[in-house]
């Protein structure tokens, strides 16, 4: 079984490089934590503002390591303009 978490955010207009840098960053960062498959990071086409992050873990149990990992939200929540939407997804 393949765990995934899909993420939706939004930068604050004025943000949105700093937020995509650090984007980039931690996917750098994510990608080589243990049991993580992949970390994906898209930008939308058509509101440069607005991001999704794809975390795809080997099990549910398997997020821990990343959540260890500090690397991206005490950054990048105070430059969003709202919530982060997170949904968890189980692939069978």
């Amino acid at each position: 079984m393949v765990y995934t978490i899909v993420v939706h955010l939004q930068a604050l207009p004025d943000k949105v490089e700093e937020v995509k840098q650090k984007l980039k960053e931690a996917s750098e960062v994510y990608r080589k934590d243990q049991e993580t498959i992949d970390w994906f990071v898209m930008q939308d086409p058509k509101d440069e503002t607005k991001f999704c992050i794809v975390e795809r873990y080997e099990k549910e149990s398997s997020q821990q390591y990343h959540l260890n990992n500090p690397t991206f939200d005490p950054y990048v929540v105070p430059r969003l303009a709202n919530d982060m939407d997170l949904t968890r997804w189980e692939e069978f």
